[in-house]
């Protein structure tokens, strides 16, 4: 409807608004009231209702996060199924679910387990410690805000909390475990006789009739895909970056005004000789080696000009000792707290006492100091110039991007007077399919704005799409400028795909039936011809068979060896197995066998969690309102 407003001037749109003002007035609220109580939900979960929206956002949103890890050979198309939009609904109502019982059972998260946690994220620290500028500039770039972020992973927290009371609950016997183990790793001796498609393809013979038989059956496997050639345009905050100049008295100012922040802590260096008890260290005991350590301290402290050499000849530390014991500069939390702290105890120069630590005992001498500074403007000016510009940026990308949104809308028919106004390059980009864009770009043409651009509507009318958000800051615009649909692939180009594949089917058929012939007729006369050399298989080294194979192998029992078993290999061939004499598993060592429980009780909490997940789900009662989860059809302009 609003295709017409388009063109028309704002005195129409004014009468427009008058008449459906007026209308509303005489009409009464009832409607109104009748349309906002229509329950459009297609699920719920308890009071939590799932609306076709929400779907929408969740199926867009894992289309995105699949393309950004599969890249351009991803088709969207694959996700965007009846059945591919039920598992996200059934996605939806398991976390709808876990809220509820966040909320009921009160599950918290404290400030102080979120700054735990974020400051123990690696990709927010700087030399192993968290760094707010890392974190800030981290999160623009990925178009997230602070409180948005951290809203999400104290949800996270809250849902882990709750996942892992029942997880924790776990346990698996040792009967149990020891079971599983004899039968993971208990062995059978088989020989191997296949039957290959490649042998029988000779015998194959496709005429013209099944060839076309199967051209006509299939015609949407041999079809052109649907191509457009459009333009488009990014509006991106990085962009906006570049255009933007910082004032130096801007610079110098948020200098001033932050201080603290460029506050350096003091650092030292130290050198250290590390003596260590045990199998392969400085002494057989404990204390032998702290007697040690104190006579080698009392050659230090006669003699201070030989700690490096010592370190070096007694040093037990493989990193420093070839370097006289010298362990660079550090700041504090960097050492265990013992060595730490005799270390900001001592001045420059001096030598420590014996200190104990979990590693050892440690000789320190501090050979270097430099106090806590604050860093001159010229070493961080360049940062903060980037922080200033990026802020600048933001904000300039939140104003323009709705002038941008109005824009590409109003002017419909083409892209280059946004890229004008907006100071952007006009693109183009042929050969893209409703899977992918040209690598070039694959980056800006995401499968939102293929999804918007191959709309019925961007079709046939080919004007610009909506500006559609791609993340990172970044809206797009696109354009159909040419289009060429779908199209039959001739016969005769197929031709020999078409003959080969039937040839290839019809050869594995034979192979399959020849091989079950072979098979009846060894379980009556045993034979050993054909037959490879034997080897030992198990489920833990399945020797290169597929896993039909394997089960089908471990599965027969031992009293009844030897034997014969039948299998296809997945690739057309029929494999028959002699099954000779099994092998009982070995006993394990404590370690394989704790490391194998241990795996195994991951399992049984998973199953655990799935168990818990879907108990909710019953308690709150999830229920699915409509069945059909097929995409909705295209949205006219309105």
């Amino acid at each position: 409807m609003f295709d017409a407003i388009r063109s028309r001037n704002r005195l129409f749109m004014f009468i427009l608004m008058v008449v459906i003002v007026v209308s509303f007035i005489l009409t009464g609220a009832y409607g109104y009231r009748q349309f906002i109580a229509t329950d459009t939900s297609i699920a719920k979960v308890g009071p939590e209702k799932i609306s076709q929206q929400d779907l929408d956002v969740a199926v867009r949103e894992r289309i995105d996060r699949m393309a950004q890890t599969l890249g351009p050979n991803f088709n969207p198309r694959a996700l965007d199924t009846p059945e591919a939009r039920k598992a996200v609904l059934d996605s939806l109502l398991s976390e709808r679910a876990l809220k509820l019982e966040i909320r009921r059972a009160h599950v918290l998260v404290t400030d102080g387990q979120l700054q735990d946690v974020i400051g123990s994220t690696p990709a927010f620290q700087q030399a192993g410690h968290f760094d707010y500028d890392t974190y800030r500039t981290l999160l623009a770039s990925r178009g997230m805000n602070e409180t948005a972020f951290e809203s999400d992973v104290r949800n996270e927290l809250a849902r882990r909390t709750l996942v892992q009371a029942v997880s924790d609950s776990a346990f698996l016997p040792k009967t149990v475990s020891d079971r599983l183990w004899k039968l993971q790793h208990e062995k059978r001796e088989v020989r191997e006789l296949a039957f290959q498609p490649d042998s029988y393809l000779s015998k194959v013979d496709i005429g013209d009739d099944a060839i076309r038989a199967e051209y006509e059956k299939n015609k949407s496997r041999y079809m052109t895909p649907e191509t457009v050639k459009a333009e488009y345009v990014v509006l991106r905050a990085t962009d906006l970056a570049s255009q933007i100049k910082i004032p130096a008295d801007d610079v110098h100012a948020f200098y001033e005004h932050n201080l603290s922040r460029w506050g350096a802590p003091e650092r030292r260096r130290a050198s250290h000789i590390l003596i260590t008890s045990g199998a392969g260290g400085s002494a057989p005991t404990q204390e032998e080696a702290r007697k040690l350590a104190e006579s080698i301290l009392a050659k230090v402290r006669a003699n201070p000009a030989d700690f490096a050499r010592l370190a070096k000849e007694d040093s037990k530390d493989p990193g420093s000792a070839q370097k006289g014991g010298d362990l660079g500069w550090f700041g504090r939390g960097m050492m265990v707290k013992p060595f730490e702290d005799a270390i900001f105890s001592l001045k420059e120069g001096e030598t420590s006492a014996v200190v104990q630590t979990d590693f050892g005992f440690h000789i320190i001498r501090v050979t270097g100091i430099e106090p806590a500074r604050t860093k001159p403007f010229d070493e961080v000016k360049d940062q903060i110039e980037s922080e200033l510009r990026q802020q600048a940026a933001e904000k300039r990308f939140s104003e323009v991007a709705d002038q941008f949104s109005n824009f590409v809308y109003e002017q419909a028919a083409g892209l280059k007077a946004a890229a004008d106004k907006f100071q952007l390059q006009l693109h183009q980009a042929d050969g893209i399919t409703r899977s992918g864009a040209p690598a070039e770009a694959a980056r800006d043409l995401t499968p939102a704005v293929l999804q918007e651009l191959f709309a019925a509507d961007s079709l046939a009318k080919r004007q610009n799409t909506k500006a559609v958000d791609i993340g990172g800051n970044a809206l797009v615009s696109a354009r159909v400028l040419d289009y060429h649909a779908s199209a039959p692939i001739p016969l005769e180009a197929v031709r020999a795909n078409i003959k080969g594949s039937l040839q290839r089917a019809a050869a594995a058929e034979m192979a399959r039936k020849a091989g079950q012939a072979r098979l009846a007729e060894l379980q009556k006369t045993a034979s050993d011809d054909g037959f490879d050399a034997a080897r030992w298989v198990g489920r833990d080294d399945v020797q290169q068979l597929p896993a039909a194979a394997v089960a089908s192998v471990m599965q027969l029992a031992s009293d009844k060896l030897p034997g014969y078993v039948g299998a296809d290999a997945g690739n057309g061939t029929y494999l028959v197995l002699h099954v000779l004499s099994a092998k009982a598993a070995e006993a394990a060592a404590p370690d394989a066998a704790a490391g194998a429980s241990q795996q195994w009780l991951q399992q049984i909490s998973s199953s655990d969690e799935v168990s818990f997940v879907r108990a909710l789900r019953e308690r709150f009662g999830a229920k699915i309102i409509r069945a059909d989860l097929s995409a909705p059809p295209p949205q006219e302009d309105q």
